[in-house]
C-alpha cells in the first residue's frame, strides 16, 4: 500500500480554511458541520447500534465519500464528540481524498480489516492530521482568538495561561462551539494560548 502524500500543517490549516470559505463563509458559531456535511457535501450520517460496543470503532467513512456510519449510543448520548468525529471523518476527504479512494476500505466490514493491517504508524498520522482539522473547522482561529481573548480578560488570564488559571465556567465557554473541554483544551494548547504540563494527556 502506498503512503498519502506528505500534508504539512500549512496545508491541513489551509484546507480547513477553505472548507469554511466555500460551505460556512458567515462564519457564525457553532460552525454547523452536520448540516454542512448532509446538506452541502451530500455526505448522509448513519447510525448504527453498537459500534463501539461490539468493534471498538465510534465512526467510519467509505472511500467513496458518500456516508459517515457513527454509533448510535455516542450520537444520542455526546452531541459535542460527534460535532468532532463527523469534522474529523471528513477531514479526510478534505485531506487524504485521492489516497483514501485508492486504498481506503469501501464498506464498514472492508473497514474493521482495512484497519488491521493498516501500519499503525501511518494510521496514526492521517488521524492526527484529521484531528487537527477538525479542531480548526469547529474552532476558527480568528473568532475563536477574539473570543478567548474576551473571556480570558474576564477573569484575568494571563496570554498563555495554565491549566490550573482556568476557571470553573470554561465549560459554558465551550458550549460557545459546541465542542467538549477536551477539544478546547487541545485547540487552547495548540494556538500557546494554554501552557499544558509533560504529559498531561498520559495522566490517568
Amino acid at each position: 500500500m502506498t503512503h498519502p502524500a506528505y500534508i504539512s500543517f500549512n496545508q491541513v490549516k489551509q484546507a480547513a480554511e477553505e472548507l469554511l470559505k466555500k460551505y460556512h463563509p458567515e462564519l457564525t458559531i457553532p460552525v454547523p458541520i452536520e448540516e454542512i456535511v448532509e446538506l452541502k457535501l451530500k455526505i448522509k450520517i448513519i447510525l448504527i447500534q453498537g459500534l463501539i460496543k461490539n468493534f471498538g470503532v465510534n465512526a467510519f467513512i467509505a472511500n467513496t465519500f458518500d456516508s459517515i456510519v457513527i454509533d448510535e449510543n455516542m450520537f444520542q448520548r455526546q452531541p459535542e464528540r460527534i460535532r468532532f468525529t463527523v469534522a474529523e471523518e471528513i477531514g479526510h476527504l478534505f485531506l487524504h481524498k485521492d489516497w483514501y479512494i485508492k486504498n481506503g476500505p469501501k464498506s464498514f466490514s472492508e473497514y474493521l480489516d482495512w484497519q488491521l493491517k493498516l501500519d499503525k504508524t501511518l494510521f496514526n498520522y492521517i488521524e492526527r492530521q484529521a484531528k487537527t482539522f477538525a479542531g480548526m473547522v469547529l474552532m476558527p482561529e480568528d473568532i475563536f482568538t477574539a473570543e478567548w481573548k474576551e473571556f480570558s480578560q474576564k477573569f484575568n488570564l494571563p496570554d498563555q495561561c495554565n491549566i490550573l488559571d482556568l476557571p470553573d465556567t470554561l465549560p459554558e465557554f465551550a458550549q460557545k462551539f459546541s465542542v467538549s473541554v477536551q477539544c478546547l483544551i487541545t485547540r487552547l494548547n495548540f494556538l500557546k494560548l494554554l501552557k499544558l504540563p509533560d504529559g498531561f494527556w498520559k495522566r490517568k
